[in-house]
């Protein structure tokens, strides 16, 4: 009776099932590349700062409760500093490039701190004051970006 689960054969070698399902997903997470990695890193600080800013806008309105503006900015502080790492230990061939998103990112972390510090001590100019960094923060990822992924010469 045939064996009904399929196989891969390969080299002479008889895998079953699993075992080329392993391989297969092996092969594709070396298939992406350092690039890659930092731009995904990337979109995601981009979508966090953004996520951050209509947070603060919200509050500054009094649109958003203190309480859940300060766990969005605990979240996205830990999600920054995440990120900040990754870039940081990623391998590139761009290294000046990418030197400059892991900057743009750990700006971002420390400017999000800093409105979560000023949210719980209740200073808003502190909050505004670090909204503004974050802003800012956020066009410097956004040119930082465009610079490691411009077309090469």
């Amino acid at each position: 009776m045939a064996d009904p689960t399929p196989a891969l054969i390969l080299s002479g070698y008889r895998l079953g099932r699993d075992s080329a399902c392993l391989l297969l997903l092996m092969a594709m997470s070396t298939a992406c590349s350092s690039s890659d990695q930092i731009e995904q890193q990337s979109r995601t600080a981009a979508s966090t700062a953004r996520t951050v800013s209509m947070t603060l806008d919200a509050w500054s309105a009094g649109a958003a409760p203190t309480a859940y503006v300060s766990g969005t900015l605990q979240s996205a502080g830990t999600t920054l500093a995440d990120i900040d790492a990754k870039i940081r230990s990623t391998t590139s061939a761009e290294p000046a490039e990418q030197a400059a998103l892991a900057a743009a990112v750990k700006d971002l972390s420390i400017a999000v701190d800093r409105a979560r510090a000023g949210l719980q001590a209740d200073r808003r100019p502190q909050v505004q004051e670090a909204q503004e960094d974050i802003r800012t923060a956020t066009r410097v990822l956004a040119d930082a970006y465009a610079r490691y992924f411009a077309p090469k010469a």
